[in-house]
């Protein structure tokens, strides 16, 4: 008989140990249950308590199958468990330990809102990594455009935690956020904590130019910026709306593109197209990983908001680490040279290109080696590299 690798056990092992070195005061009955629901998510690539329940070996093939499933949605509904403050322990101890190989130390930093049909609300912020994301911290709402989801308090909140989060290193934050967040009070708040903006801005929004036939500053639209076919052009220490708050402004090239980005910033504009296209990637792609590409979030319905908040973390706590163990396996490719998995292509002019993300990296790899005859190393240090 072959030895088996990776067991349900061995990994579970790991998890309780990981977890009681970053949250020592976390719950007996939690410990006992958590490390089991990760493993049967990552395994069923679902959020899903009856497809957990499924996926799950050992002790749990003693048991009929409707009582694990309850016993995971009591885990969901369980009012002793706060899923913000348990995720908030393990971001900070990933990026207390992250691995940055860039010298400017540069960090995007992303946010936006998702919804889970007509059913859920979560503003959420990400950081990128690679050409994809991973979630920093994040709140969830009852409903479809659920107005507190919106309020600036909310998004100044989560603003203010990521900066604190980096607070301890030299890190250059850049925050990126898409045209429905055109305030000018989150922009200066953005600016308060010293780090910079790059907001896409809405058409319909005024600024002051000065206009050389008439000898002074007359009141525009942006929507009267005039965008070049090739080339982007750059417009330094405008003031916009009615406060008259002073940005410097970006525009694209209009070639090729259906609409070009009117970008503000407090930043070098140059720079700020650029910061930009790493949006979609930085975020898109977490909410991607949470639904149709992962774990099928948008399963859920009729669920309390409490058990959609559990359920939530759950789903950001696997993105987390199946992007960590991606970038594991692309950062230490000696401790993996006998697995096959194709992560890039070369391109007709010889330049690799990624074609596996970082996230199905660390999914195909974790599928490979869970209950394998072959060793695979699957370590869960929980070590971000860059990449």
């Amino acid at each position: 008989m072959n030895l088996i690798y990776n067991t349900q056990e061995e990994i579970a092992s790991k998890i309780k140990q990981k977890l009681l070195e970053i949250v020592p005061d976390i719950r007996k009955t939690v410990l006992n249950i958590l490390p089991y629901i990760v493993i049967g998510m990552l395994d069923s690539e679902s959020v899903v308590a009856s497809d957990i329940s499924k996926s799950l070996k050992g002790q749990f093939s003693l048991v009929q199958h409707d009582s694990v499933v309850k016993r995971i949605r009591r885990f969901f509904k369980n009012k002793l468990f706060h899923p913000y403050d348990f995720y908030d322990k393990i971001i900070r101890y990933v990026i207390q330990n992250y691995k940055n190989k860039h010298m400017d130390k540069r960090v995007h930093i992303i946010f936006d809102h998702m919804f889970s049909k007509d059913n859920y609300t979560v503003f959420m912020i990400t950081m990128r990594v690679g050409k994809q994301g991973i979630p920093l911290w994040f709140r969830c709402f009852e409903g479809n455009d659920c107005p507190k989801a919106f309020e600036e308090d909310l998004l100044k909140k989560g603003i203010s935690y990521v900066s604190k989060l980096f607070s301890k290193d030299d890190f250059e934050l850049i925050f990126l956020a898409d045209r429905w967040f055109n305030s000018t009070s989150l922009m200066q708040h953005i600016a308060s904590l010293g780090h910079t903006y790059v907001i896409r801005i809405k058409r319909n929004v005024k600024l002051l130019l000065f206009d050389k036939k008439e000898g002074h500053d007359i009141c525009k639209w942006f929507d009267d910026l005039y965008a070049y076919e090739y080339h982007a052009h750059y417009l330094f220490d405008i003031p916009i709306t009615e406060k008259r708050y002073h940005v410097n402004i970006a525009i694209s090239q209009k070639h090729d593109v259906e609409e070009p980005w009117l970008i503000v910033t407090n930043g070098d504009p140059k720079r700020a197209i650029k910061d930009y296209g790493y949006r979609y990637g930085g975020i898109e792609t977490v909410f991607k990983n949470q639904k149709s590409n992962g774990f099928y979030l948008e399963s859920t319905v009729n669920a309390s908001l409490k058990y959609f908040e559990t359920e939530y973390m759950i789903a950001c706590f696997g993105v987390l680490y199946l992007t960590i163990l991606g970038a594991e396996f692309t950062k230490n490719t000696r401790c993996y040279k006998n697995v096959k998995i194709t992560t890039h292509k070369n391109t007709k002019n010889g330049k690799p290109i990624r074609i596996l993300s970082l996230f199905n990296t660390g999914l195909t790899l974790f599928k490979r080696a869970f209950n394998s005859s072959v060793y695979i190393r699957i370590p869960f240090r929980l070590i971000l590299y860059d990449v």
